[in-house]
């Protein structure tokens, strides 16, 4: 049945209460038990139970200063009633203001946390505001502070005023709390109980890089309030898009705009490091970097969802990345950096999920289809109006020769493999993608090229793909040439325009998908199901569903294309978000949260279906 709007509200924003004992709270939560609030420059997790259990200040790749979501002696910032109580979250809505209400047998009392978002801020300072207000009854209550440096790894020195707590460290970290309710100091960490009645309110205020503590009523809480609101409701009223998916659109697009890094425009992949693809599990990475091959698909909903800003500093911070020399990598830092340690750290891990890694490895492979993703993404900015300079054509033209003379050569994979190269299909792919946008953005330039040359490379990729890729007995496309293994990555093929999805070949390679790559119930899929150097299970990979939902819709069955959007948008998290895979027993999130993947593949499928649902009737 297809769904429509008001029920996806009902569905994807429902009440979802839990219950939590403040004497036997649990070391971890699940994810989906987690909200996210943001300032341009981090992002901060927030669960149901009231604590900030991840807080990286003030910027994504900065060390953590609450860090509990990985070790529950890494630091929290918390605030809760002292019985049993039942707690909900929601967003007020059309923003990123995260609303927790906690319900006692006394009274009710609402949490609001948001960091103020303030365009074009140069100081790297964080703020994070959390508003108290009791709405029945009265509710005995409990904050605890307690900030560790470096991911969990030193205890700062605290000191208390009248005004607050200040934490600080021998290299001049400082983490401030702003606070009206009286604070003591015990065993590494600020304590404070009060009681609060119906009518009552107040705010904390956790001030990041603060000399001194300050009175609460100086940061001008209900202005920052109304601003912040003010700010994210004036942003999503510029989505155009107002069909049975507006909340799942607009949600998915306001997690969007927190990954961006304002200061420069790059977007993280997550917020979060190291949050296991499997409970207990070693497939554990850093997240809080800017992925190259990401930018097709983020420029493609971004513009689609006619954010034309974000998507044109994005696309400039990345081929800035490409004109400053040497080759094109996988990722870059935040600030365009290129070397990205991989280390581990003596953390417990979520759900004691180890190593707990910093950086990223992957860094530094050969990943072919890269050049086809930001070509991609070049000929999209040129389409919506962008102006490509000539030096910024002659970088482009460069990686599309570059693409001509290394499509021959294997490579790590769209998974980032840590075991031998392949010659992988979806690579092979994206080479063809690179190639066929390279001429496109040529002849629509009147650029001087060699567009034949490369029309003749790319024709040779397809042929290639088509002999080498295919397995007669599997009657399927394979992860690599002469394998005999499925990879869920080749279901882009009709999305970029490879092979029109009707195809025989690409419809056998569906079926076969979904029967053999299945992960629990349909529509979820395993990614692969061989040995990629890495070890170890993992969860349903989200994003290649909504890939086959493109590819179902693509096909001529937008009914069962509806369908499946419909049971992926009933595996968000209670608040509309999503992690990198699913759990395919329980069904429970996993890998590093929120995912930015995942929300863009919700969104292109939203706005294929979409554009198919206009062709088909006419428009």
């Amino acid at each position: 049945m297809e769904s429509d709007t008001t029920s996806f509200r009902e569905s994807a924003y429902p009440a979802h209460p839990q219950t939590f004992d403040p004497a036997r709270l649990p070391d971890f939560l699940p994810l989906e038990s987690y909200g996210v609030i943001g300032d341009s420059r981090t992002a901060v997790l927030v669960g149901a139970h009231g604590s900030v259990d991840w807080a990286c200040l003030p910027d994504f790749d900065s060390p953590s200063v609450f860090g509990a979501l990985l070790d529950p002696s890494a630091g929290r910032f918390a605030i809760r009633p002292l019985e049993r109580f039942t707690a909900w979250q929601r967003y007020e809505r059309g923003t990123n203001v995260l609303v927790t209400e906690m319900t006692t047998a006394s009274g009710t009392i609402r949490l609001r946390d948001f960091m103020p978002y303030i365009p074009n801020r140069v100081v790297p300072t964080a703020e994070i505001y959390r508003r108290i207000e009791c709405i029945r009854g009265r509710v005995d209550l409990e904050v605890v502070f307690e900030p560790r440096f470096n991911y969990g790894l030193v205890t700062p020195v605290l000191d208390a005023s009248h005004y607050g707590v200040r934490a600080y460290d021998e290299q001049g970290e400082a983490v401030v709390l702003a606070s009206e309710i009286p604070m003591r100091l015990e065993d590494g960490r600020a304590v404070g109980r009060t009681t609060i009645e119906a009518g009552q309110d107040t705010y904390l205020v956790a001030d990041w890089g603060a000399a001194g503590i300050h009175p609460v009523a100086s940061y001008q809480c209900d202005r920052r309030l109304w601003q912040v609101r003010t700010f994210w409701r004036n942003w999503v009223d510029q989505l155009t898009y107002h069909g049975r998916y507006r909340d799942a659109v607009e949600r998915s697009l306001l997690m969007l705009k927190l990954l961006i890094f304002e200061p420069t425009g790059a977007i993280v992949a997550a917020p979060t490091m190291s949050l296991p693809e499997w409970p207990g599990g070693g497939r554990n990475w850093d997240y809080r970097y800017s992925w190259v091959r990401d930018s097709a698909f983020i420029l493609r909903a971004l513009f689609q969802a006619q954010y034309m800003e974000e998507g044109t500093k994005y696309f400039d911070w990345l081929l800035g990345q490409a004109l400053e020399g040497g080759p094109l990598q996988v990722m870059y830092g935040i600030r365009g950096e290129r070397h990205l340690p991989e280390r581990t750290l003596p953390l417990r891990g979520y759900r004691d999920s180890r190593p707990v890694r910093i950086g990223n490895g992957a860094v530094h492979q050969f990943q072919l289809d890269i050049y086809g993703s930001l070509l991609d993404a070049a000929l999209r900015y040129d389409r919506q109006g962008g102006l490509l300079t000539i030096t910024e054509w002659e970088k482009l033209s460069l990686l599309a020769d570059e693409v001509r003379l290394r499509w021959r050569e294997p490579d790590a994979g769209i998974w980032e493999a840590r075991n031998e190269p392949q010659h992988y299909t979806y690579s092979k792919v994206w080479a063809w993608v690179g190639l066929t946008r390279a001429v496109q953005l040529a002849r629509h330039l009147g650029a001087d090229a060699p567009v034949e040359v490369w029309e003749q490379e790319a024709e040779a990729i397809r042929e290639e793909v088509l002999e080498k890729a295919w397995n007669p007995a599997l009657n399927a496309f394979t992860q690599y040439y002469g394998g005999d293994v499925l990879d869920s990555s080749v279901l882009v093929m009709p999305s970029v325009g490879f092979l029109p999805a009707d195809d025989r070949r690409f419809q056998s390679t569906l079926h076969a998908c979904i029967e053999q790559l299945q992960a629990g119930r349909y529509p979820l899929l395993y990614r692969y199901l061989n040995d990629d150097g890495v070890g170890g299970p993992e969860g349903a990979f989200l994003l290649p569903s909504f890939w086959m939902v493109e590819a179902i819709a693509l096909s001529g069955n937008l009914r069962v294309a509806r369908a499946t959007l419909a049971t992926l948008m009933g595996m968000m998290s209670p608040l509309g978000l999503y992690a990198e895979e699913i759990h395919p027993e329980d069904e429970s999130l996993l890998g590093n949260f929120p995912q930015g993947f995942s929300h863009l593949g919700l969104v292109n499928a939203i706005f294929r279906l979409e554009e198919l649902k206009r062709l088909q009737e006419g428009w």
